[in-house]
């Protein structure tokens, strides 16, 4: 998971799964950083915000 001691603009980019997938999807790439939140493109094409805590970078 995320933490503060990473760069999160180094991370855009990254394969990462999702804690709580989306509708059966939870691989996705981090495509944008939000603040407290990443947009990621999950393996369906579809985007979408997802806190940072929830995500696993693979």
């Amino acid at each position: 998971m995320y933490t503060d001691e990473d760069n999160s603009t180094d991370l855009i980019g990254a394969f990462c799964e999702l804690l709580f997938p989306r509708k059966g999807h939870s691989n996705g790439i981090i495509v944008d950083d939000y603040g407290t939140e990443w947009l990621v493109q999950l393996t369906n094409g579809k985007e979408v915000p997802v806190y940072k805590d929830e995500v696993f970078i693979i």
